[in-house]
């Protein structure tokens, strides 16, 4: 059964969400809990921070003035290291953009517009087969290189 155009635009916005590894949009305050990375450094699983509202640090609220933030979502204390402690740093935060940047919209309607029409090429060269976008550049799952070549700019980087 065919997807509807709603519920392809779900499922797009799904996948871009799955890659990038963050929600992206729109902006939201929420309380995340995280693995302690021990260092001078913790990194939000986020590329855009717009506040910090509280940091608990091995079950110790921290002052403010004992940690810096950067909008790319990375978290300094200032004169010791972060616990070990898995799950033992909680981050309330408000983080994301207002509005999903246009170029991700455009991933977003491209991967819809496949979904619904079936608009992706299949092309066979002997016992080999393979799909690619309007772009004509592979395509790896729903994501063409062209989609995620957009979209790596808004994805987390690996974790350890």
């Amino acid at each position: 059964m065919p997807l509807t155009p709603a519920e392809a635009t779900a499922r797009a916005e799904a996948d871009v969400r799955a890659y990038c590894g963050w929600h992206i949009a729109p902006a939201k305050t929420e309380t995340l809990t995280l693995d302690g990375p021990g260092g001078a450094l913790l990194v939000l699983p986020s590329l855009r921070v717009s506040s910090v509202a509280s940091v608990t640090d091995n079950a110790t609220q921290l002052d403010p003035a004992g940690f810096a933030w950067s909008a790319a979502g990375v978290v300094r204390l200032t004169g010791r290291a972060w616990t070990e402690a898995l799950r033992g740093v909680t981050v309330t935060l408000t983080h994301g953009y207002a509005e999903m940047p246009l170029d991700v919209t455009a991933v977003i309607e491209r991967l819809a517009a496949r979904a619904v029409d079936g608009s992706s090429l299949y092309s066979q060269v002997g016992a080999v087969a393979y799909a690619s976008g309007e772009d004509g550049l592979p395509a790896s799952g729903s994501l063409t290189t062209l989609d995620r070549m957009v979209l790596d700019r808004y994805r987390l980087p690996p974790r350890p």
